[in-house]
């Protein structure tokens, strides 16, 4: 079946900021994904891990950001 296409974008990855306070995120990989008001965000981090889908939680203070590990 063939199907139309509406519009195509350029994809590019933007640098973003989220304000002080704390996320809850699920880190895999190298990244730490987090919801913020009905909006998706991928956090970088230094040191990645095996596998993935980590409860964490993000800290961010004076634009700083930092996480922890969530333990069951």
């Amino acid at each position: 079946m063939r199907n139309k296409i509406k519009n195509i974008r350029i994809k590019e990855p933007k640098i973003s900021s989220l304000p002080d306070g704390y996320y809850n995120g699920i880190w895999t990989g190298y990244s730490i994904d987090v919801n913020y008001k009905g909006k998706d965000f991928e956090l970088e981090t230094e040191e990645g891990i095996r596998g993935g889908n980590v409860k964490v939680i993000v800290e961010i203070s004076n634009g700083i950001a930092t996480f922890d590990e969530i333990k069951s």
